[in-house]
């Protein structure tokens, strides 16, 4: 499969040593400066104490 010839000046190659920028861009108005907490999940009680299963 052939890659589609890109305009550069559109779509700047990409380097894989370059960090990441930190700035995503413009967020939407109403995008809150944090996050709010996750939702604490369930633990299934399956009467064990903890730990690894062991393999059937």
């Amino acid at each position: 499969m052939s890659q589609p010839d890109l305009d550069p000046t559109e779509y700047p190659p990409i380097d894989p040593r370059e960090p990441v920028p930190d700035d995503p861009g413009e967020l939407l108005p109403d995008t809150p400066e944090t996050l709010p907490p996750a939702p604490v999940e369930p633990i299934p009680d399956d009467g064990d104490e903890g730990g690894v299963r062991e393999p059937a």
